[in-house]
């Protein structure tokens, strides 16, 4: 859940725009740090696996039990922190995340759960108050700071993966990468907490739920779904495809590194281009091409056995994959619903994905292997085409 927000009349002086603006580069570098964090751990994961004795299905359960906490901290310990300036909630929420880390790099065996589940209250927190603090700048400074907040997680996706790979080929213990990963957080929620909003999460201290969107505004469902599914997508790289990369492909902590750069790197570019796109093509036709082309590197990424091949499917599958989110997210202007609640709502049900995707896919590697697994993930961007055509559909009967 996503805080109601109040829209606030943009800053007239011009120090008060340089204060707002001053607020974008602490967001971008929290988001930044975020995406980091997922960019190191989907390298490490094997390491970490192997050292906690983890099974494939295992830790597909601690991925749902971590999206669980997730899901449950944004509807029930979010609200109660509306009240917070956003100059607390946002570091607060880093710092959380920035802890998980260094508590999964030292945790024993008995406490893997925990860290799991400390993970899952991270991102939570993160993914109301960072994106919230994010739309109340965009709407003071009129640019587009969210479309930039999200390219800084993949760009975090780049840079974690890469220090993650080269720290395992020059032989680091892998919980030194973790260390890193949230020593990074806490810089990013200190830096936030010395440029922090005074403004508070929340119009008032109450909180309606997300989902109740979609009982007034059905419409919604098919923009839910198109974001529910680039998630799916989204975050399964995150977490599978560094495991089929090293144990199935055999591919070195490098070469893997540098195959999900490639993806991150890819989702980056498209996220900073896709405004474009949108305007150029409509968010109908964007999400069909997304949905097609993530496909088709997904497929090629699923077939093939050489690292260096699916390093570039994951190039294809990312770019066109990066405009499949907003897109949806642009569908959300035509259903009626007012855009921040409709916006909560949507995100909502995308990350829902995150809940049960883990053990299906845990399951699979488990009991055929990672391949078919990735084979899964390819599923999902038939279901992005199948929204496309949708949408497409109820455009022209309404014209």
């Amino acid at each position: 859940m996503i805080p109601s927000v109040e829209t606030p009349r943009a800053s007239t002086s011009g120090d008060g725009r340089a204060s707002v603006r001053q607020r974008i580069a602490p967001l971008l570098a929290g988001y930044w740090s975020f995406g980091q964090y997922w960019g190191v751990w989907v390298i490490l994961v094997f390491e970490y696996q192997h050292d906690h004795e983890i099974s494939a299905s295992r830790i597909g359960v601690l991925y749902t039990g971590l999206s669980l906490v997730a899901v449950g901290v944004m509807l029930l310990v979010a609200p109660r922190m509306a009240g917070l300036r956003l100059g607390t909630s946002v570091p607060i929420s880093l710092a959380s995340l920035g802890l998980a880390s260094l508590a999964t790099a030292l945790f024993p065996d008995s406490l893997v759960l925990l860290a799991f589940v400390l993970v899952g209250a991270g991102n939570g927190l993160i993914d109301v108050y960072v994106n919230v603090a994010a739309q109340r700048v965009e709407v003071e400074t009129r640019r587009p700071v969210l479309q930039w907040l999200h390219a800084s997680y993949a760009l975090g996706g780049v840079t974690g993966a890469g220090i993650a790979g080269l720290l395992r080929t020059i032989d680091i213990d892998y919980r030194l990468g973790l260390v890193y990963a949230g020593a990074a957080l806490l810089a990013t929620a200190w830096w936030n907490m010395r440029r922090g909003s005074d403004q508070r999460g929340a119009a008032n201290a109450e909180m309606a739920l997300s989902v109740t969107a979609f009982r007034r505004h059905p419409a919604l469902w098919l923009p839910a779904a198109t974001v529910l599914f680039a998630f799916l997508v989204e975050g399964s790289m995150d977490t599978w495809s560094g495991l089929y990369l090293r144990k199935q492909l055999g591919a070195s902590p490098a070469v893997a590194g540098g195959a999900f750069m490639a993806f991150s790197s890819a989702l980056f570019f498209g996220r900073l281009f896709a405004s474009r796109v949108l305007v150029s093509l409509g968010p109908r036709v964007t999400i069909l091409v997304a949905g097609v082309g993530s496909a088709i590197g997904g497929g090629i990424a699923a077939l093939s056995d050489d690292p260096a091949v699916v390093a570039v499917a994951f190039l294809l599958m990312g770019f066109t994959i990066s405009a499949a989110a907003p897109a949806g997210f642009s569908l959300v202007q035509d259903t009626g619903a007012d855009p921040t609640a409709g916006i909560a709502a949507v995100s909502t049900v995308g990350y829902t994905g995150f809940v049960w995707s883990p053990p299906l896919l845990g399951y699979v590697a488990d009991t055929i292997n990672l391949r078919a697994a990735m084979v899964v993930i390819v599923l999902a961007t038939v279901g992005i085409m199948a929204t496309g055509v949708f949408a497409r559909r109820r455009e022209v009967a309404a014209g």
